[in-house]
């Protein structure tokens, strides 16, 4: 074939986490590259470092890459900055894009990326491939940058900017599909605080999505983790390590590695409306039920209370009965069949508050039973109502958490039993 032939399907967009360089996603590339037909022509993109003093070195590793794991030449189509390319490079840029149909971009600036591609000759050149059937590689910086929206990941979470969202590419927007692509999603780097969701924690996270517009899906990518989009047969298949989530309005739904999933997930009104019927119930009406729209307003409530309360006094007993609220509108929400992925946020955020708890009894001071009874008492409300909606985890978690503090439950027929170690 040709260097003007013109295959008339697309081609496919991968998206990795993290690891673009590493041993365990050699097999992502090798999975790409099975789709191509004849030789394989890879080029990679360097605008997303260019920046970078060592952008250079970044080009180099991922030459080096591609020659030890696939024995591949890797062209380098080096557009650093779209104010300082000369003309000759660029157009050099632009014939190596042509002839490539492997294109693979990664590290560096999200914005970077976007001020320096947006409306480029080189971009326009890079989407048109994909449309003529090329297969592109984008991940972290380079991944992020593609979505309709994109993240200022190092104005937020290095200079302190407030979170925000910016214009991104849109490469996936002719396709359908109205993004806010997410990488690192399950990153734990922070140690000692949170750094999930692309680093920016969960509070950021959740001032974020609140600015996304209703039609906007967030595509979150563990790390070491890679989601290839098939825009032909429009279907995502999940690689790696960890998995893919799917998030729009506070609803999430999950995929694992070795897993596929239409791409009509990541368009339609409702997560998981394009599955099939008896996987995902039909919603009955396009207004919540009322067991779940009473356990997302018990959800805002704990939210709200245990946010609120980091590092000043609160009331512990009255925060255990906003948990024990929250346990019941779980039930009822598990019995009318609610969505699990509503399910699963509110154990999550018991989960969370049941943490903020312990550390909080834990430094209080509170060592005559007087002073603890009632806190004790409500957990063990708290968890009966877990192990009749059979919420083991939840449940095992309230008890080992008193354990820790030398609280032992006793279930007995009458009813569970507690006292102190000794």
């Amino acid at each position: 074939m040709g260097t003007n032939s013109r295959p008339s399907l697309p081609g496919s967009v991968t998206l990795m986490g993290s690891g673009e360089m590493t041993d365990p996603m050699s097999k992502v590339y090798r999975t790409v590259m099975s789709k191509i037909t004849g030789p394989v022509k890879p080029v990679f993109l360097d605008t997303p470092a260019g920046f970078q003093l060592n952008a250079d070195e970044i080009s180099s590793r991922a030459v080096a890459y591609f020659q030890h794991h696939f024995g591949l030449f890797l062209e380098i189509a080096s557009f650093k900055s779209r104010e300082g390319a000369f003309v000759g490079e660029t157009e050099r840029a632009l014939g190596q894009i042509r002839k490539a149909n492997l294109i693979f971009a990664g590290p560096g600036s999200p914005t970077y990326a976007v001020r320096n591609w947006k409306g480029s000759p080189i971009f326009e050149e890079v989407k048109a491939r994909l449309s003529e059937g090329a297969h592109l590689v984008f991940s972290s910086a380079a991944a992020i940058a593609m979505g309709r929206y994109t993240l200022p990941v190092y104005e937020i979470y290095k200079v302190g900017e407030p979170p925000r969202w910016v214009e991104g590419i849109d490469l996936l927007g002719p396709y359908g599909l109205e993004l806010a692509i997410m990488p690192h999603w399950n990153n734990a780097e922070g140690g000692t605080h949170d750094t999930r969701f692309t680093f920016m924690g969960e509070p950021r996270f959740r001032i974020l999505e609140a600015h996304l517009p209703l039609s906007t899906t967030i595509l979150g990518i563990d790390e070491y983790t890679a989601a290839i989009l098939d825009l032909t047969r429009q279907e995502c298949t999940v690689m790696g390590a960890g998995q893919v989530t799917l998030r729009r309005n506070g609803v999430e739904r999950s995929h694992p590695a070795r897993t596929s999933f239409s791409m009509q997930e990541l368009r339609s009104p409702r997560l998981g409306a394009g599955l099939p019927e008896a996987s995902v119930p039909e919603a009955p009406s396009r207004e919540p039920s009322l067991p779940a729209q009473q356990l997302q307003e018990r959800i805002g409530e704990i939210r709200e209370i245990f946010d609120a309360a980091a590092g000043k006094d609160w009331d512990m007993i009255a925060a255990m009965g906003y948990l024990l609220d929250l346990a019941k509108a779980m039930d009822r929400a598990q019995q009318a069949s609610v969505e699990e992925a509503l399910i699963h946020q509110a154990k999550e955020e018991m989960r969370q508050a049941l943490a903020t708890w312990g550390i909080r009894l834990d430094s209080s001071g509170c060592d005559h039973l007087s002073d603890i009874s009632p806190l004790v008492e409500l957990l063990i409300s708290i968890r009966r109502k877990l192990r009749e909606s059979k919420q083991w985890a939840l449940a095992d978690e309230i008890r080992n958490r008193l354990s820790s503090l030398g609280i032992l439950l006793e279930d007995t027929a009458e009813g569970t039993r507690w006292h102190r170690s000794i």
